[in-house]
């Protein structure tokens, strides 16, 4: 398959997480009552044996659509997902695996989380750990938090880790919160940085602001940057006498500018008028 045509499903892909997390999924009892092309694509996606990425994606794209429409709140009651869910899962067919996770995500059915975390600790790709971690933050699995801050910490190649994070941070606050502070002093500095980012986006926090202050002089002028931006997301105040020094750095101007112009202090503000001045 072409690159272009891939990088145009990868979009569809990323885009989809974002819209099918917020989905409602709830049975409630109900009988099932999904649509017929979909009962039809997952009972046929079973015995077919010549599966491809490109089947992933269309079963993907109409999940989709109907979870847009809300129309997947029964897919866990149906016997096209009880009778072959099973068998998906522990398929040896890795595009069979990909399936079951996105319907398990779809289907909010927990009963697989401790085997998704299981997964996405595995040797399994970038695709297949996407919808493993993507189905642990639909069902709000907070024994995952951990496996999960530590994955997307490492940035895998092919994972798209900016769209996983904004969905961490909203799956289970309390949880997410107690993992960052865990690895908030952690040896590896991608660690840290995740923290401090999660951290700066779960509401403003006296002890995070204290934590960040050391952290701006103790960082390298590499990672000073996250801090900075922590800074801004937290809306701190009187950063003028904190942040001065860096606006003389090239590669830390923009970011100071964004976190003077988000602080409460007027002084802040029209410290941020005047570098942004100088710029033009």
């Amino acid at each position: 398959m072409p690159n272009f045509i891939k990088m145009t499903m990868y979009r569809l892909l990323t885009l989809s997480i974002i819209i099918s997390f917020f989905s409602c999924n709830s049975s409630n009892g109900q009988k099932c009552s999904i649509p017929k092309p979909l009962e039809k694509e997952i009972n046929q996606t079973v015995t077919k044996t010549d599966l491809n990425e490109d089947d992933f994606y269309r079963v993907n794209n109409m999940l989709f659509d109907y979870e847009f429409k809300d129309s997947l709140s029964t897919l866990k009651n149906c016997n096209c997902y009880s009778n072959n869910i099973v068998n998906l899962f522990n398929s040896s067919d890795p595009e069979k695996r990909v399936i079951a996770y996105r319907l398990i995500g779809a289907a909010q059915d927990s009963a697989f989380n401790e085997k998704l975390i299981k997964k996405i600790t595995s040797n399994e790709s970038s695709l297949l750990k996407t919808w493993s971690s993507t189905a642990l933050m639909a069902n709000k699995c907070s024994i995952a938090s951990d496996e999960l801050f530590k994955l997307f910490s490492s940035y895998p190649d092919g994972l798209p880790v900016d769209i996983l994070i904004n969905m961490y941070i909203k799956y289970d606050t309390i949880a997410v919160k107690k993992t960052c502070w865990k690895y908030i002093n952690s040896k590896s500095k991608n660690e840290q940085i995740m923290s401090i980012q999660c951290l700066a986006n779960l509401g403003q926090d006296k002890t995070l602001q204290k934590q960040l202050i050391e952290f701006l002089e103790t960082w390298d002028i590499k990672s000073k940057g996250w801090v900075i931006s922590s800074m801004g997301i937290q809306k701190m105040n009187n950063l003028k006498p904190l942040l001065e020094k860096y606006a003389k750095t090239e590669n830390l101007k923009s970011v100071v500018i964004r976190a003077l112009e988000s602080s409460p202090t007027i002084t802040d503000n029209e410290y941020a008028k005047q570098l942004e001045g100088n710029k033009n």
